[in-house]
């Protein structure tokens, strides 16, 4: 998106949730070209003496060569700072020149704490959603990891791909009553950033998905961050670390200091609108789907909402 959202015409309807699909490489590319190398180096945000650390491995090493913890420590500082310091030119200009470098390079399920910050900092960056820009290329890319070809297959959930993968013992619970970190992030990421005239055909496509274990972490995902969601009285901060939970990466980063609320009023009403049809003719259906599998049934149904509670 460049070194900040550009103000164009609003984004035509179409944006989708299609299992297997996956970023825009189209869409990477451009944002790529647009956020060249930055000439000047990042520092730290967290500094107490004189001597602040500077990031040079950013200049002199490319993005697929940097190790995890080099990318977590940027990632945090240019996320943390930004809330607690306001926008430095050094912290937008490698966010926008590693967001879609990262993107393209950390989509595996194994790699889902940096999509997550990535997305906590896109937060920061972009704490209003504007009516007249355009979020299209962020919303192709960074928007569609959770459907990538790595967590699906046959328009499936890949369970071992899902928490930490099956537990070892039929004894053991597997942890199906929270909501896996990517997704909670990816819903939220999308309810905040589509065109409100965009919220309907997304939402058709989440119920589209015929899958069980999706099933069930969508339902416990509308349970869980209702205030979010509906009434907009709370940010993802007050999520809670106790399960059920559907927190993510550096959530806690996101709290009342963004501007009220997390979601535009239009794009939770737009987002109401289209949900409680689909789940007034859907849920018992879905209830008794998630019901057939019997870790679903023991660990997820008993938090999934009813209608009465929407």
């Amino acid at each position: 998106m460049g070194k900040r959202a550009k103000r164009l015409p609003a984004s035509s309807p179409g944006f989708s949730w299609q299992p297997g699909t996956g970023p825009d490489p189209q869409a990477l590319a451009r944002m790529a070209q647009a956020a060249p190398k930055p000439s000047v180096v990042m520092g730290e945000a967290w500094f107490m003496s004189g001597d602040r650390k500077m990031y040079d491995y950013l200049r002199t090493t490319a993005v697929d060569q940097l190790s995890d913890s080099q990318i977590d420590e940027t990632l945090w500082d240019i996320a943390s700072g930004t809330s607690s310091f306001g926008h430095m030119n050094e912290w937008d200009d490698w966010f926008a020149y590693l967001l879609p470098r990262l993107i393209e390079i950390k989509q595996a399920p194994a790699q889902r704490p940096i999509i997550e910050m990535l997305a906590t900092a896109f937060f920061i960056h972009y704490p209003v959603r504007i009516h007249d820009w355009t979020y299209d290329e962020v919303l192709q890319t960074l928007g569609q990891v959770i459907m990538g070809p790595s967590r699906w297959r046959d328009g499936r959930l890949i369970l071992e791909h899902v928490f930490n993968g099956p537990p070892a013992s039929p004894y053991e619970s597997w942890g199906w009553w929270d909501v896996c970190s990517d997704l909670s992030v990816s819903l939220f990421f999308c309810l905040k950033y589509l065109d409100p005239r965009d919220i309907k055909g997304w939402v058709d496509s989440i119920f589209a998905i015929d899958d069980p274990h999706w099933r069930a972490q969508i339902l416990l995902w509308l349970g869980l961050t209702r205030k979010i969601w509906d009434t907009g009285s709370a940010f993802p901060a007050d999520l809670g670390d106790r399960s059920p939970q559907a927190k993510w990466s550096e959530s806690f980063l996101l709290d009342d200091r963004l501007a009220a609320p997390l979601i535009t009023e239009e794009n939770r009403c737009a987002f109401k609108e289209a949900l409680r049809p689909l789940l007034a003719l859907h849920l018992d259906d879905w209830r008794q789907s998630i019901a057939q599998v019997d870790y679903l049934e023991i660990e997820a149904l008993p938090s999934i909402i009813d209608m009465d509670d929407l």
